[in-house]
């Protein structure tokens, strides 16, 4: 993914990002009442990634790519330029 992306290309690529999450099973949620970036927490029983409201597209979606590294991609159909961003 090039980083020479525009705001509104990395808001676009955000929400196929959150779907992504979906399919893994983790939830999305944006807060203003936490001081980091976020992080992949699990609340009630169920995976969520809680990120900073305030944060840039970019960084958000960063942010997404750190905190699922690692995990086991190859059963979930993706695009291409989404798995090719998680690292997958």
């Amino acid at each position: 993914m090039s980083r020479r992306l525009k705001k509104q290309e990395w808001e676009a690529f955000l929400e196929e990002l959150k779907e992504a999450l979906g399919k893994m099973g983790v939830a999305y949620r944006e807060t203003s009442r936490i001081r980091s970036a976020g992080a992949l927490c699990t609340v009630r029983g169920k995976k969520v990634l809680i990120v900073n409201r305030f944060l840039e597209p970019e960084d958000k979606a960063d942010l997404v790519r750190r905190e699922v590294r690692g995990r086991d991609l190859e059963e979930l159909f993706l695009k291409p330029d989404v798995r090719d961003f998680l690292g997958g």
